[in-house]
């Protein structure tokens, strides 16, 4: 089965956008953009194209790409008092401390889930709303009825918008999980085995139809720009020998891009 993640991700439109109507909030969103990348961009137009459907003001500042770590920081403090929520869109530039960044977002805007105070409590439970991507997976199983107790997950890529917050989710639901890194060998072997695979390296065509048994469910969350399309990690031929199956584009983007929305109405609740 091909997942219409583009479908599934109007239907929760018309729900935030009920729900924000019902509220009578204005709320608002800024996106902060340090530096300029092709994939980060389209992330970014489609989430400026969704807040403006559910009635979501947006802010996007593009900062320069040799902005120092304290700046950032700096202006961050003055963004996160202007928005009811915000996105730092990754990667940033290797100059900066990620994560220091990342931290100075207070926890009730953090939409991404991804300050250390967040995450925290998203490991042992406590979290009010779930990291984006995780949310959009947990909604495909759900919808699916798939069980994920004792099944073998293999998650390619280690990054903090999907690797890391998958691996502690399906740890959570009780699935024995295997990271796949850069410098892992034979990756094969660990795929071939797996009952679901999330990848999200931005490697064209990394995982083949040999390389996946029959039946396997694949989350492909991986992007990247050739010749100006959008790519994902997976040969789009593996689709045949899954059950489940996310396509890129149209698959696990659209309705991540629909979980942030729903994270910023949910944390503008109280």
């Amino acid at each position: 089965m091909i997942i219409d993640g583009k479908k599934m991700a109007e239907e929760i439109k018309e729900s935030l956008k009920g729900e924000i109507v019902k509220s009578g909030k204005k709320l608002k969103l800024g996106i902060v953009q340090v530096g300029e990348n092709s994939v980060s961009q389209k992330f970014i137009e489609r989430k400026v194209k969704f807040s403006e459907e559910i009635g979501v003001k947006t802010k996007i500042y593009n900062l320069p790409a040799e902005i120092t770590t304290n700046k950032l920081r700096k202006k961050m403090a003055e963004i996160c008092k202007l928005v009811d929520g915000v996105i730092i869109q990754l990667p940033l530039p290797q100059h900066i401390n990620t994560q220091y960044i990342l931290s100075s977002i207070p926890q009730k805007k953090d939409v991404d889930v991804l300050s250390a105070k967040a995450i925290g409590d998203f490991v042992v439970g406590k979290q009010n709303v779930l990291p984006p991507v995780v949310q959009a997976i947990r909604k495909i199983f759900v919808k699916n009825n798939i069980e994920i107790v004792g099944k073998n997950v293999v998650i390619i890529g280690a990054g903090l918008l999907v690797g890391k917050p998958a691996m502690i989710w399906f740890i959570n639901q009780g699935a024995t999980v295997f990271v796949l890194r850069r410098l892992t060998q034979n990756i094969f072997k660990f795929t071939k085995e797996a009952d679901i695979i999330i990848t999200g390296v931005g490697n064209p065509g990394l995982i083949k139809p040999e390389m996946v048994k029959e039946g396997v469910i694949i989350i492909d969350a991986g992007t990247a720009m050739e010749k100006e399309k959008l790519l994902g990690d997976v040969d789009p031929s593996v689709a045949s020998r899954a059950s489940i199956f996310t396509p890129v584009p149209g698959g696990i983007g659209p309705l991540t891009v629909a979980m942030v929305f729903k994270n910023l109405l949910a944390l503008n609740k109280k």
